[in-house]
């Protein structure tokens, strides 16, 4: 049975999670990318809370690059 592109990222997900896990010293980086927007949160895994997170929602001008960049300095 083959797995499908949501599995095969559910087990990769899982898979880094495992491994990786931040603190309010040092917290994880996550970031998503749809077709639309980019979004990234620093996450405290201790705590269990997000310290920052930023989206390029608001941004209209500028290509993708440019948005992602943005977003970059942001956070």
């Amino acid at each position: 049975m083959s797995t499908t592109s949501h599995q095969k990222r559910a087990i990769r997900q899982r898979r880094i999670r495992a491994r990786i896990s931040g603190s309010a010293t040092c917290p994880r980086l996550a970031v998503y990318r749809s077709n639309a927007f980019i979004y990234a949160q620093l996450i405290d895994d201790v705590a269990g809370k997000t310290l920052a997170a930023a989206s390029d929602m608001q941004v209209k001008k500028g290509n993708k690059s440019d948005r992602a960049r943005t977003v970059g300095a942001e956070i």
